[in-house]
């Protein structure tokens, strides 16, 4: 939480696997306009990885407005697969409405 103003902050995760089948990423708080910039340093680093199958582990990611949507795109677009796991229900209703479910390879519900 910012001490500040009481909103859940955005935080981005990276775990690679053990197996090396690929990374695991895991998206919590609120990704919005106030908060994609704390992703700004973890995301260009992980941007900066070759190309290879992702993960995106959201079950702790809250909410999303369109500047956190486009967050995903831009994985999707760098990365050669994606996997999106775990969409709370209002983040999965964003990117169904947007038409984003099989870009960001959401699973089915």
């Amino acid at each position: 939480m910012d001490e500040q103003n009481g909103t859940p902050r955005a935080r981005l995760t990276l775990d690679d696997h053990a197996d090396g089948a690929g990374l695991v990423v895991r998206l919590a708080g609120e990704l919005d306009l106030a908060t994609v910039g704390e992703l700004a340093a973890p995301l260009k680093d992980l941007l900066a990885r070759e190309p290879q199958p992702l993960v995106l582990e959201l079950d702790e990611l809250t909410f999303a407005d369109s500047s956190g949507i486009a967050v995903l795109i831009r994985l999707a677009n760098h990365f050669e697969r994606l996997e999106t796991r775990g969409a709370t229900s209002s983040v999965r209703r964003v990117i169904e409405v947007l038409g984003l479910a099989d870009p960001v390879g959401l699973e089915k519900s």
